[in-house]
Order: structure tokens, then C-alpha cells, then sequence
């Protein structure tokens, strides 16, 4: 992977997000290059956080307790 390839701006925004640039770092050349592309139609610095930050979120599963959904119908019955 060429790191010259990366736009200034995406390369400001992972660097300052030290669990966006493991994760990037961790991603195969071909999911680079794929993210930088998707990087280049970011119109304002605001997408591109938003992407980078992306990196982050992609990481983390969905926790679901159904012991704590089974409790919203617990208390007083009406009839």
C-alpha cells in the first residue's frame, strides 16, 4: 500500500483517532484501497470524520440482554 495515495485530509483524521488507525491498519491492501476511495467523495471534513469514525463502530457488536427486554412487562397487572 502507497500511504503518498491517501488524501491529506483522511490521513489528518485517522491519525487522530488512535482506534480508527489500528483498525485501518489492520485491513488488507484491497479494504484500503477501498476505504480511501470511498474517502475521496467525502464533501466536507465533517464526512470524513464521520467515515474514519466508522472504522470504530463497524468494530463493535450490538449487546443484547433479553432478561432486561423480559423486565419491561413486568409489574402491576390492570385486570
Amino acid at each position: 500500500m502507497d500511504y503518498n495515495e491517501m488524501p491529506l485530509g483522511l490521513g489528518v483524521a485517522i491519525t487522530s483517532n488512535r482506534a480508527a488507525m489500528d483498525r485501518f491498519v489492520d485491513m488488507s491492501d484491497n479494504e484500503k484501497k477501498d476505504f480511501i476511495e470511498r474517502s475521496r467523495s467525502a464533501m466536507s471534513e465533517k464526512e470524513i470524520d464521520r467515515l474514519v469514525n466508522s472504522l470504530v463502530e463497524e468494530e463493535e457488536e450490538p449487546h443484547f440482554d433479553l432478561d432486561e427486554a423480559k423486565n419491561l412487562f413486568d409489574g402491576p397487572s390492570i385486570g
